[in-house]
């Protein structure tokens, strides 16, 4: 950990070198953020303290990476609570100039750069490196027999090593593109923290570098693409410049750039695809036909594209429908729990929960005027009915919650760590009720305190 922990040491010296009143009040009002007036000088103690909290929590978290040990997560979840407590205190600045905002978002994530990868990573690895040897992911699972000379010495940790692959084509031509330069974790995690550190660049240009904290500052985005090295920020970055671009002063072509930037994120995840729906509704509702028309094409262009390599006989097997954990696989589940305990022929079929999200989807379209706002709604209900949720999923909906500061959001950035106690139960992939509760309801009961207080502000 020497690289990571002398980036935090340099952080660290140099914000303290001038001491902290000279350094935090001597910024111009051009530096500080936008969302709060020039006057207003940065609580220097409660700054220094959450940016202390976030450098060494992450600093602790860094060795325990293996969550299959008990010890080993313990010593994880105090690295996380530590960072929580840090998170936490920055909502309660005034001001945040800009070189605090970058230095405490960067150290983080440098010093969680050699944590030991969630086991996603590895399967990264690979289907990138077989897709250099001339394989396709989509047609060969890790554990086929035509790919056994191949095998590398972290094989064994590819997981659903008898599946194919489930990520989209864009993404699948990434992963090659990494693999041919190296087949190295940190590579790979650096690929993905650029992306990363690329969304809280955009959102603190919009939004204040203050506001952006939400999202630069969140211990669960930072390990999330620094310490685990999912790839989730190579879509996101996409989608958040589409909702950007969607909300900036219209011009001439400028709805052609949104469908295409959300087409790019849909062909790097799949869970995009409703945001194309939305713009293709949102035109319709104008009785713009033509424009809709074009806004689907656009919109299914960098998917269809992308997938053309993958194409063979005939065949585009992209999504490996015959797996058993896609059609009845539960990990984290909230809504459909508390379903199968009342109906359990669900816990068999987890496509009945598509009904409930399309119309979920179409009660958002119709209510929904930006992208910005179905997105919001959006991964609220996606995350709550399906049957699978991982860690890093709450991660997408952070980006939209960057104007609104939305408490559910916020709290759920610290509870969601809860899942980590999964991984030292295997075979056995369950919460408890309370660990689900604990999980869950932070979310969920913030999430509707955050939108009845904003109704009632509103109609004050």
């Amino acid at each position: 950990m020497p690289v990571g922990s002398g980036a935090a040491a340099v952080v660290v010296a140099a914000c303290g070198a001038t001491g902290p009143s000279h350094f935090l009040c001597s910024y111009s009002p051009a530096v500080m953020t936008p969302a709060t007036p020039s006057s207003a000088c940065p609580w220097p103690v409660l700054l220094n303290l959450s940016a202390l909290l976030l450098v060494a929590g992450a600093a602790l978290m860094c060795p325990h990476g293996e969550f299959t040990e008990l010890a080993t997560l313990h010593r994880f979840w105090l690295g996380a609570a530590i960072m929580g407590a840090g998170f936490a205190l920055s909502w309660r600045l005034r001001s945040l100039p800009g070189p605090w905002f970058w230095g405490v978002a960067l150290a983080p994530r440098l010093l969680l750069l050699p944590m030991v990868p969630g086991d996603d990573l590895w399967r990264y690895l690979w289907e990138g490196h077989i897709q250099n040897l001339g394989f396709s992911p989509y047609h060969l699972a890790p554990n086929a027999p035509e790919l056994e000379p191949y095998r590398t010495a972290w094989w064994s940790a590819i997981n659903h090593s008898d599946v194919s692959a489930i990520y989209p084509p864009l993404t699948q031509l990434g992963l090659r593109l990494l693999a041919a330069i190296a087949l190295h974790p940190i590579l790979f995690k650096l690929a993905f923290v650029a992306a990363d550190l690329a969304v809280a660049w955009l959102l603190s240009r919009r939004f204040g570098y203050l506001s952006a904290t939400l999202y630069a500052w969140n211990p669960m985005v930072i390990y999330t693409f620094a310490g685990g090295g999912h790839y989730d920020s190579w879509f996101i970055l996409p989608l958040v410049v589409a909702w950007l671009v969607d909300e900036a002063p219209a011009t001439r072509r400028s709805w052609l750039w949104v469908a295409g930037w959300v087409g790019i994120s849909v062909a790097v995840k799949w869970v995009s695809l409703p945001m194309v729906g939305f713009l293709i509704g949102r035109c319709w509702r104008q009785r713009a036909w033509l424009k809709s028309l074009l806004v689907g094409v656009v919109g299914l262009l960098p998917m269809t594209l992308s997938a053309l390599p993958f194409c063979h006989s005939g065949t585009c097997p992209l999504i490996p429908t015959e797996s058993v954990f896609v059609a009845y696989g539960r990990s984290a589940e909230f809504v459909p729990y508390f379903v199968g305990r009342l109906w359990p022929a669900t816990l068999a079929a987890n496509w009945i929960y598509a009904l409930p999200l399309g119309l979920v989807v179409l009660w958002l379209m119709v209510r929904s005027t930006t992208l910005g706002q179905f997105a919001e709604g959006y991964w609220l209900g996606l995350l709550t009915l399906t049957p699978i949720v991982h860690f890093w999923y709450f991660t997408w909906m952070v980006p939209f919650a960057v104007p609104s500061q939305n408490w559910g959001v916020r709290l759920v950035s610290l509870s969601a760590f809860v899942y980590f106690v999964l991984p030292s139960r295997l075979p056995d992939w369950r919460l408890t009720l309370v660990e689900r509760l604990v999980l869950w309801l932070p979310l969920v009961l913030g999430w509707l305190s955050h939108q009845l207080f904003r109704k009632n502000l509103s109609a004050d």
